[in-house]
């Protein structure tokens, strides 16, 4: 039977988020073993930041929650694939629908969409 490998990733394993009825790709995360078990607990994408060194629940101070619809492992055991309801249809911290808002064309970056919030306003940065 397989299992999460969080060794490989020395106990981090990247965590792709997708809209559960688009399939749009919103996110990448990672997650612990602490994540891992806080999102099946709540239901709600729960990540590593290996940036602040702490859990965080996405959505607990933007409200943009991501509730869990399902959960797929690839085959090595080593990435997740969780598909969300995207709630307040932001998943990106600077305001976009998505993390993936660049794209590359003609030799730079193009910014895709609109902002839904503004993240000075969400996070006070």
């Amino acid at each position: 039977m397989i299992k999460i490998d969080f060794k490989k990733g020395d106990g981090l394993i990247p965590v792709i988020i997708q809209d559960a009825s688009t399939n749009e790709v919103l996110m990448l995360g990672y997650m612990n073993r602490e994540a891992w078990k806080e999102t099946l607990k709540r239901k709600r994408a729960s990540f590593w930041s290996r940036s602040r060194e702490k859990l965080w629940v996405k959505g607990e101070i933007s409200g943009h929650f991501q509730e869990v619809e399902e959960i797929y492992l690839d085959c090595d055991g080593d990435t997740l694939l969780l598909k969300v309801n995207q709630i307040g249809g932001a998943a990106c911290h600077t305001g976009f629908r998505s993390c993936f808002h660049h794209r590359y064309e003609k030799g730079g970056w193009k910014i895709l969409g609109e902002r839904i919030f503004d993240p000075k306003e969400v996070y006070g940065k």
